[in-house]
C-alpha cells in the first residue's frame, strides 16, 4: 500500500497555520513538526536565563525572548528557549531579524536532535554568535561561540564559571541559570585495579 502523499508547506503558510493551532510546533523541511512538551525545571532554567539576559541588555539594541520567538534556519522554523535577537524591532513579527543568541535547554527528549541537528542549523546562520547548551540534570552548559570563520566550544561546570557574550554586552553566570534549583549527589568515577 502507498503511503500518503506529504504535504510540505512555505514559511508563510506555516506562520498562519500558527495563527490557530494549539500546540507547539516547528517547520522541519517543509512539514510541521510537533514540539515535546517541557518540565518545570526546564522552564526554570529558562526562565532564569530569560530574566538574567534581560536585566543586562535592558536598553540596548538586543533584546532577549522566550520559547515562543523563531529563527529561521535554511527553510526550517526552529523555536530555542531562548533567543537575543539584535536586529531592528518589529513588533508584530513572529521571529527574531537579527538572532545574535540561541540557546537550547536540553531534555531527555530532545538532548540528542538539540545537540546534533539543531546546532548544525543554529551554526549555519549568519547572524548566530553564541549557541548555548544546558543540562537540566547537572550545573553544566555548553557553548559554541564564532571566532572568525569557524566554531569554538567552551564547557562550563561550575555554578561559579560565567559565560561571556562579549558581542552583545552580557553574561550568564552558572548560579543564576540554575537559581533555585536542586542537584542528587554525583556520582563519582572510580579507578579500575587491574
Amino acid at each position: 500500500m502507498a503511503e500518503p502523499a506529504r504535504v510540505y508547506i512555505s514559511e508563510d503558510e506555516f506562520f498562519e497555520f500558527l495563527a490557530t493551532a494549539e500546540g507547539r510546533f516547528e517547520l522541519v523541511d517543509g512539514e510541521i513538526t510537533m514540539m515535546a512538551g517541557a518540565n518545570q525545571r526546564h522552564q526554570d532554567i529558562a526562565a532564569n536565563t530569560l530574566a538574567t539576559l534581560h536585566a543586562q541588555l535592558r536598553g540596548t539594541k538586543c533584546r532577549p525572548t522566550a520559547a515562543d520567538t523563531a529563527v529561521k534556519t535554511h527553510g526550517n522554523i526552529r523555536y530555542p528557549d531562548v533567543v537575543v535577537d539584535c536586529g531592528p524591532r518589529n513588533d508584530r513579527s513572529t521571529w527574531a531579524t537579527t538572532p545574535v543568541l540561541a540557546l537550547e535547554v536540553l531534555s531527555q527528549s530532545t538532548r540528542l536532535f538539540d545537540s546534533h541537528m539543531k546546532l548544525i542549523e543554529y551554526k549555519a546562520h549568519p547572524d548566530i554568535q553564541y549557541i548555548i547548551l544546558v543540562d537540566t540534570e547537572s550545573a553544566s552548559a555548553l557553548l559554541h561561540y564564532r571566532q572568525g570563520d569557524g566554531w569554538r566550544e567552551r564547557i562550563y561546570e561550575n555554578l561559579n564559571d560565567v559565560i561571556e557574550f562579549p558581542e552583545i554586552g552580557a553574561s550568564l553566570a552558572m548560579n543564576d541559570v540554575y537559581y533555585g534549583l536542586e542537584f542528587g549527589p554525583k556520582l563519582l568515577e572510580t579507578e579500575m585495579s587491574p
